[in-house]
């Protein structure tokens, strides 16, 4: 049989970058009392996750206590139904990390941006070029050639 029949076919990749979260919605944090911290400790003595597990709170459900929630990511509606009762919603871990070719582009957009941004007092704007580069004329350019 050639080698072709024989390689098993499966559709896709998978990506070695993903991030796993264990979920918990808005709706099962009513067991904690009113204002108190809800952490990865918490959530872990209740029973609703893991430990060492990366936590993502979401939406699904009501919220009627004021609570100070600190998870790994938060759905949008989680994080608006749980500031509408009053309480905070704290990110932990690392920031979004980019690689040096993004960062260099990223910091000389700024610098470009910060050097034409506005004229200063007393210097005009400077023109935009538009179509081919233009070059000064000289005197024997603009003399008709002899032939």
């Amino acid at each position: 049989m050639p080698l072709a029949q024989r390689l098993p076919k499966l559709p896709g990749f998978k990506n070695p970058f993903k991030k796993v979260y264990t979920v918990v919605n808005v709706s099962k944090l009513k067991r904690f009392p009113d204002g108190s911290n809800v952490d990865a400790a918490a959530l872990t003595e209740a029973g609703l996750v893991r430990a060492g597990v990366d936590i993502k709170v979401l939406g699904t459900g009501a919220l009627d206590r004021k609570l100070t929630v600190i998870a790994h990511a938060f759905s949008s509606s989680a994080r608006e139904a749980i500031e509408a009762r009053g309480g905070t919603v704290t990110v932990i871990g690392e920031p979004r990390k980019i690689g040096p070719r993004r960062l260099a582009a990223k910091t000389a957009k700024r610098t470009i941006k910060e050097e034409d941004s506005s004229p200063r007092s007393g210097e005009e704007a400077p023109k935009a070029r538009v179509g081919r580069n233009e070059q000064p004329e000289t005197e024997e350019s603009t003399q008709p050639k002899e032939s």
